[in-house]
């Protein structure tokens, strides 16, 4: 992974765990756990999947999708 994928997806999960708070009505540091102990997060961090190119929305959509929302 280069660092610019590295510093993108740092980017798309410090966007993603905004939007769990968001939508979710949780703490950052809930939603934090609830990423990284997530199905999706793996999929966030692989850089062959190109998620780290996609928008806080669709990162959300996926990841309800992916773990079910709570």
């Amino acid at each position: 992974m280069s660092t610019e994928q590295k510093q993108l997806t740092e980017f798309a999960i410090q966007d993603l765990v905004a939007e769990i708070v968001k939508r979710e009505n949780l703490t950052p540091e809930d939603a934090i756990d609830r990423l990284y102990h997530s199905r999706f997060f793996e999929q966030l961090i692989n850089p062959k999947t190109g998620l780290y190119r996609e928008s806080a929305e669709y990162l959300y959509s996926c990841f309800s999708e992916s773990d079910g929302q709570r």
